[in-house]
C-alpha cells in the first residue's frame, strides 16, 4: 500500500543539512570514527549487560554529547520553526501523525517534519550531533543516556502501555510456555535498555531468578520475525505492529506480557531534544506538547482512526492493523503529569540492576510554557 504519509528522508537516515539550517555553533571536541549508542543493527549482536552502551554514553558526553545538537531550529517559508523529528514506526508515533494531518503544529507555529528510524538502538546520538532536532526514544533508554551526563531533555511523553501491547513471544512449536522457560536463552529486545528489558528482569526477580538468566540481543522490530524464525533467538519482545504481524502470520504465541507485572502503566517512550535547543525554543516546546495533548485527546476518542493511519506509515496491511492492541495516549503534558510517570521508570531502573546508582530525574523535564487546557 503506498505511504499516506511520505517519509523525507530513506528510513533510518535523518536529513541532511545544508549550512544555513542552523546557526553556527562551537566545535565540540571531535568524537572517534564509528561513535554509535547501543549498536544499530538489523541482525543479532549478544548483549551481555548494558556496559558496552554505558561506555559509548560516556564517550559521547565526553566528546560534546553533553549540551550539543542544533541550538537554533530554522524557520520554513511561511515562518514557521521547522522541528525534524526522527521516530520510529510503531503505535506511539501516531499522534505526531495526527498533529500533522489535522493542523495542531501548524496552528502553534510549528512545521513538524516527521523521520522515519527502523534502526534499533537509540537516536540519543543523532539529537546530541545535530542529525536532528528531535527523536522519540523509549524511555529507559533516555534516563540511561541522562544519567551517564548526556544533556538531553524530555519534551513529551507519549503513551502508557496496555495489556496485549508489548509481549515475550516465542514460535508456535517451542516448547517454551512461560518466561523461566527461556531460562539460559536468548531474546531479541529493540536495544539493551529498553521497558521490555526492565519488565523481564522484574519478573525474573520476582520468580527467583537472577538478572542474567536469559541473554538480550538487539534486534529492529521489523527483523523480529525473521530471528525468531530462523532460530537465532529463541523469543523476541515485540510491541505493534510487528506483535500482530507475528502472531498472524507465525503463529508465534506469548509467554510473557510486560503488563502483567510491577510496571503496569508505565510510560513506553517518548520526545527529547538536545538541551540546548530546549533553552533555545521554550515557546516551540510549549506549542508541540499543546498540539501532541490535542492529538492524544483525538487518538483516544478515534481509536479507528488510529489504525487507519498505521498501514500509512509503519507498512503494515489493513488486516494486521484491525487488531493491533492501541496504548493509551498520554493527554496531559504538564510537569505535575510528566514527572511522576518518569520517577517511577527511573526508580525501577535502579531496583532491577539497570541503573548503578539512584536517578535523579527531576530536571529532566524540558522548560516551555505552561501547557493549555
Amino acid at each position: 500500500m503506498p505511504p499516506r504519509h511520505p517519509v523525507p528522508n530513506p528510513p533510518g537516515r535523518a536529513a541532511r543539512r545544508s549550512p544555513t539550517d542552523r546557526a553556527p555553533q562551537a566545535a565540540a571536541p571531535p568524537c572517534p570514527k564509528g561513535l554509535r549508542m547501543p549498536p544499530r543493527t538489523l541482525r543479532t549482536a549478544p548483549l551481555v549487560s548494558g556496559a558496552a552502551a554505558a561506555s559509548a554514553l560516556a564517550l559521547l558526553a565526553a566528546c560534546g554529547g553533553a549540551g550539543g545538537g542544533p541550538a537554533k531550529a530554522a524557520k520554513d517559508a511561511a515562518g514557521r520553526t521547522v522541528i525534524r523529528v526522527s521516530y520510529p514506526t510503531n503505535v506511539s508515533n501516531v499522534p505526531l501523525h495526527i498533529a500533522r494531518e489535522r493542523g495542531y503544529f501548524k496552528r502553534e507555529g510549528l512545521t513538524v517534519k516527521p523521520e522515519a528510524d527502523l534502526g534499533s538502538g537509540s537516536t540519543v546520538e543523532a539529537v546530541v550531533g545535530g542529525q536532528t532536532d528531535m527523536a522519540w526514544a523509549n524511555t529507559v533508554g533516555q534516563l540511561t543516556a541522562y544519567s551517564k551526563g548526556i544533556d538531553i531533555k524530555l519534551v513529551a511523553i507519549t503513551d502508557l502501555a496496555r495489556r496485549g501491547s508489548l509481549q515475550v513471544l516465542v514460535g508456535k512449536d517451542s516448547p517454551a510456555r512461560k518466561l523461566a522457560d527461556l531460562k539460559g536463552r536468548k531474546v531479541a529486545v529493540l536495544a539493551p535498555t529498553t521497558i521490555c528489558v526492565l519488565a523481564i528482569r522484574s519478573a525474573l526477580k520476582a520468580r527467583g531468578l537472577p538478572a542474567d538468566a536469559i541473554t538480550f540481543t538487539p534486534v529492529s522490530p521489523p527483523e523480529h520475525a525473521n530471528v525468531l524464525s530462523s532460530g537465532e533467538v529463541a523469543a523476541t519482545c515485540t510491541s505493534d505492529p510487528f506483535r500482530t504481524q507475528m502472531v498472524r502470520k507465525l503463529g508465534a504465541r506469548s509467554v510473557f506480557d510486560t503488563e502483567s507485572g510491577p510496571l503496569k502503566g508505565s510510560p513506553v517512550g517518548g520526545y527529547l531534544v538536545a538541551s540546548g535547543f530546549a533553552e533555545a525554543h521554550p515557546k516551540e516546546i510549549a506549542g508541540f506538547r499543546r498540539a501532541m495533548e490535542r492529538a492524544a485527546r483525538y487518538a483516544n476518542d478515534h481509536p479507528d482512526e488510529v489504525r487507519a493511519l498505521l498501514p500509512g506509515f509503519t507498512g503494515t496491511d489493513a488486516e494486521v492493523a484491525a487488531e493491533v492492541v492501541i496504548n493509551r495516549y498520554l493527554e496531559r503534558q504538564d510537569p505535575a503529569t510528566v514527572r511522576p510517570l518518569v520517577a517511577r521508570v527511573a526508580s525501577a531502573m535502579r531496583a532491577y540492576g539497570l541503573a548503578d546508582e539512584a536517578i535523579d530525574a527531576s530536571g529532566y523535564y524540558a522548560r516551555g510554557e505552561a501547557a493549555r487546557p
